[in-house]
């Protein structure tokens, strides 16, 4: 079933909005549902508030930082094919969207962090494995907070070498 039909279904009494810019996300203080899907697939379901359903938004010029799911929005849009729909279900406070969060991972899932494998294929293509650039880049995937951060974060510390950032920067199209 397609996720706005699930929505409806069993939300029939939630406003769902379709948000195609920033001003389209409720107010800094509401609380919310957040969800990105991608060729029918959710691939995020969230909750909290405007500054993290932000990220349902991301595009090739744009990425909201501190978010877990940052670095999987970002991959779908270098690498796949723009095929996303967005869709918010305001909420009365935290517990609330945080219960319809739960209910619709069971429902429609979009709680991993896993990419498909012809993205993560495009991704790695041409990059050595075990080479320095391979791990940065496998450990961003893996981060439990933001890995496009931890990458940038690692760059101004100088963890991360010239030859590695090049690598990285184009395959994340990171450029300054």
């Amino acid at each position: 079933m397609p996720v706005l039909e699930t929505l409806q279904l069993h939300y029939p009494d939630k406003e769902i909005i379709t948000p195609i810019n920033i001003n389209d996300i409720p107010g800094n203080n509401a609380y919310m549902v957040y969800i990105l899907t991608y060729q029918g697939i959710a691939i995020v379901v969230g909750h909290g508030k405007r500054n993290r359903a932000k990220v349902i938004l991301d595009n090739i010029d744009r990425i909201t930082s501190g978010h877990i799911k940052a670095i999987l929005v970002r991959l779908y849009h270098l690498y796949g094919e723009p095929q996303f729909e967005r869709f918010i279900l305001p909420c009365d406070n935290k517990e609330e969207s945080k219960n319809i969060e739960n209910h619709l991972h069971q429902l429609i899932g979009g709680n991993n962090t896993a990419l498909p494998d012809n993205i993560k294929n495009q991704i790695f293509e041409g990059v050595t494995i075990n080479s320095g650039a391979y791990m940065v880049m496998q450990i961003a995937l893996c981060s439990s907070f933001d890995g496009l951060s931890d990458i940038r974060r690692w760059r101004n510390r100088q963890i991360i070498s010239n030859d590695i950032w090049e690598v990285i920067s184009d395959k994340f199209s990171l450029h300054n």
